[in-house]
């Protein structure tokens, strides 16, 4: 039962940084880019892309390697990878500005090459959660529609939470630190759960 909660805070809080970072691109992009519908459509395109092939993955390794541990491992690259955002963002959209691309090419890569990498990595963090939760295969169609749920809850508290209130009062580099201490509380929380049953 231990374990079944732990499964569905790590894809509540997944979902809450999921969420805030792609509301946070816009406020990173901005000063390089305005914040035009280009920006926002290139941003919400990336993210999903993303996702696709963070989905895709995260299932094929969750058939080869089922274990939390490894879904802490995949979330602490990904904290990394989401620490690194804002002393990536300025160089990366500099070096892309002097390549005088259309802006709509060079918002495009921008975004994809600060946010590609992290949201892959968050996006395989739900169907593992399905794989490891699921405990029959009758069951699977419930388990994946929990998981699913708890997550887009966590996308929907981190929405609130980033726009509402978190952006006006600490700023970005602030939320970035706090969206990786987060991932780093999901993290622990699977090798924590991989000690409880390999000790139940």
């Amino acid at each position: 039962m231990k374990a079944t909660y732990n499964i569905y805070i790590i894809a509540l809080l997944s979902g809450a940084v999921l969420l805030g970072l792609e509301l946070l691109a816009s406020r990173l992009l901005a000063p390089f880019f305005g914040n035009s519908i280009y920006v926002w459509g290139a941003i919400i395109s990336v993210f999903l892309l993303s996702l696709s092939l963070g989905y895709f993955l995260g299932g094929k390794v969750a058939d080869k390697l089922p274990s939390f541990n490894t879904l802490g491992r995949i979330i602490v690259v990904t904290a990394v990878f989401t620490l690194l955002i804002p002393f990536l963002t300025k160089p990366l959209c500099y070096s892309i500005l002097t390549l005088q691309l259309d802006v709509r090419i060079a918002v495009l890569s921008a975004c994809l090459g600060v946010f590609l990498i992290p949201s892959i990595l968050m996006g395989m963090v739900s169907p593992y959660i399905i794989k490891l939760s699921a405990e029959k295969l009758e069951n699977i169609g419930q388990t994946a529609g929990n998981v699913y749920a708890v997550s887009t809850l966590g996308s929907i508290s981190g929405a609130i939470l980033v726009s509402f209130f978190l952006i006006p009062a600490i700023g970005s580099k602030a939320i970035i630190f706090l969206c990786t201490g987060t991932l780093l509380v999901a993290a622990g929380l699977c090798f924590v759960t991989e000690r409880a049953l390999k000790n139940s």
